[in-house]
């Protein structure tokens, strides 16, 4: 089927499809399914829009695989400084196969084009997800 014929409720699935993927198979699970949760409550257009444009159109495309768009994700989140996004997206990395080494190699670039305190920000954001992980949180 044709991208532009896609009606809003095959977008929505394919949406819901793609946070699947992301989050490790659930839908409701993962750092994904609780930011769509909690969106639902407060916003619950704004989680119709992610889902529907977000999730599945742009992240759904063919052309970059999940690890490649998630490791873009991670250093464009940490450039413009969006700590929620950016943990949410270093889980949705980690699902992908990108490795801690690779998050904190990623985030570590950014001293370069963005800064020093911004890597250091994104450094903190991806321990926070680290410890979480690892039951230390």
């Amino acid at each position: 089927m044709n991208e532009e014929n896609l009606t809003n409720k095959e977008r929505y699935a394919r949406g819901i499809e793609k946070l699947k993927e992301l989050s490790g198979g659930s839908e409701t699970g993962g750092a994904g399914g609780e930011m769509v949760g909690w969106l639902n409550e407060i916003a619950p257009d704004v989680s119709k829009y992610a889902m529907e444009f977000v999730l599945g159109d742009v992240l759904s495309r063919p052309a970059l695989g999940t690890k490649t768009r998630e490791m873009l994700n991670i250093a464009v989140l940490t450039a413009i400084q969006a700590p929620i996004e950016l943990k949410l997206h270093i889980n949705c990395a980690l699902a992908a196969g990108v490795t801690r080494d690779e998050v904190i190699e990623i985030i570590s670039q950014q001293i370069v084009y963005a800064g020093f305190p911004i890597a250091i920000n994104g450094l903190h954001a991806a321990k926070e997800v680290f410890d979480e992980l690892d039951g230390k949180a």
